[in-house]
């Protein structure tokens, strides 16, 4: 009862109140996607929320639920632009009308963002254990590595989209410089900050230097690039979207720059919202990777 009566399922079936029953000033789409929306949100958070019992599921549904309902109210009273801040219903309708567009765009950012993180974490890790366990390799590529890597992907994502022979191998160039220069330098600090017991063992039992470095260094180290896998998804994402703003044929980020051009900011906002629910399920498979890779920190 605890379940049905909280207050994020309170202002559900308040949403959808005034979908259905409140006369709007301004005529908008279908309602039936907004409603669709609405119930796989609460099938989620009623799911969520019956395996953790965790209130900040409710408070996160509950401020959910308030600003789309807020949205509709002020829509309907037509309080709100209505070229800049289009009916809700019209925003989540494009989800249908423009599906095909939509989901070709999500397969090809995330077929680059595989790419260019794939390439980006192999050489990272393997390039950051050599040069971490070699300490005039280390003294000598550091200092580069320094000047290089602080420099933003963004500044110089014009530049490479017009020297490269293709936009796809600019945006994962783009991609592989967010994500290589941090996993490089993580990986180099986590083998210089190893527990010196630990190489002294395998010393001890004499093995070699690719032993070493693949057997008892690398793994020694997964853990935490597990971890940092996060951050370099929303980074490499972040680039990614910048990079098809400027010259791409399709992707999330063409999406969102073709129909700002027309000024279609009803669309805008669709491709914006595809965007962050992306993002959001890129982040929940990573950390469910983490909790299966790692499953001491969450015992």
């Amino acid at each position: 009862m605890k379940l049905l009566l909280n207050r994020a399922n309170i202002v559900f079936i308040i949403d959808l109140l005034l979908i259905f029953l409140m006369p709007a000033k301004i005529s908008t789409d279908s309602p039936w996607a907004f409603v669709v929306v609405l119930i796989l949100a609460e099938i989620l958070f009623l799911v969520k929320y019956g395996k953790s019992k965790k209130e900040s599921a409710v408070d996160i549904a509950f401020v959910a639920y308030i600003f789309l309902g807020l949205w509709e109210l002020f829509k309907k009273l037509g309080m709100l632009h209505p070229v800049l801040v289009p009916p809700p219903e019209n925003v989540f309708n494009v989800l249908i009308t423009q599906r095909e567009l939509i989901v070709q765009g999500i397969f090809s950012s995330l077929l680059l963002l595989l790419i260019g993180v794939g390439l980006a974490l192999v050489t990272g890790v393997i390039f950051g254990l050599l040069v971490g366990w070699i300490p005039r390799l280390r003294e000598a590529v550091m200092p580069i590595a320094n000047v290089i890597s602080p420099i933003p992907p963004l500044v110089y994502t014009p530049y490479v989209v017009a020297v490269m022979p293709t936009f796809r191998s600019a945006s994962v160039f783009v991609i592989f410089s967010a994500v290589f220069w941090p996993t490089f330098q993580q990986m180099v600090g986590r083998v210089g900050s190893m527990d010196q017991k630990i190489i002294q063992s395998a010393k001890v039992m004499n093995v070699s230097t690719p032993t070493m470095i693949f057997k008892v260094i690398l793994p020694y180290c997964l853990p935490g690039i597990i971890t940092g896998l996060s951050g370099s998804m929303r980074a490499a994402f972040l680039c990614l979207t910048g990079a098809e703003l400027l010259g791409a044929s399709s992707g999330l980020g063409f999406f969102v720059k073709k129909f700002s051009d027309y000024a279609d900011y009803t669309k805008v906002i669709t491709g914006i919202i595809v965007m962050g629910l992306v993002v959001t399920l890129i982040e929940t498979l990573i950390k469910l990777i983490e909790k299966k890779c790692i499953k001491w920190r969450y015992n």
